[in-house]
């Protein structure tokens, strides 16, 4: 449905768990509060996704066109990251598709972050303090949590093991 996030995530083939439900209706009160004259010809769904290393957010659309997917970095599925974080990301995901990137709307321009066109965007719709608190959160922030989430996914990792050569040639003309 055109004009909501909706409530299926990863092109409709997957129920949103309760923090992408959350992350849909921030993109709803986003989108009604910020970019309330930005149409919605396709369906915008959005959620976590891949714990990626240094990618925070993208959007894309499906083949068919029919849904534009906005799929926030994985790591980010922690209650200690500030909501503001969220928004930051979202607010410049929704930019792309309001400049015609990954979205049915004309492209305003060839390539998506020419000439500063994301954060004037940013700003000309009152949301340029949340690209400063990201980039200040990026700097000190995304650094610990990467370390804190790589820590947790890998607590007994074990050293590589170390082949020796075999001695024995078989098979050899």
């Amino acid at each position: 449905m055109p004009g909501s996030a909706n409530s299926l995530w990863n092109s409709a083939s997957q129920p949103m768990t309760p923090r992408d439900q959350r992350l849909a209706l921030l993109l709803d009160d986003l989108w009604r509060t910020h970019f309330a004259d930005i149409p919605r010809p396709n369906e915008v769904v959005v959620g976590f996704g891949f714990p990626w290393k240094w990618r925070l957010g993208r959007i894309r659309m499906s083949l068919d066109g029919r849904t534009s997917e906005i799929t926030l970095n994985g790591l980010l599925d922690r209650p200690e990251v500030p909501r503001g974080i969220y928004v930051a990301i979202m607010a410049h995901e929704i930019v792309h598709y309001a400049q015609g990137f990954a979205s049915p709307l004309p492209r305003a321009q060839r390539h998506a972050h020419a000439h500063g066109a994301v954060s004037h965007e940013l700003a000309h719709r009152g949301l340029g303090a949340t690209e400063h608190l990201l980039m200040e959160w990026g700097e000190r922030g995304w650094p610990h949590l990467r370390a804190q989430a790589l820590a947790e996914r890998q607590p007994h990792r074990q050293r590589p093991v170390v082949l020796a050569p075999c001695a024995a040639r078989a098979n050899v003309l």
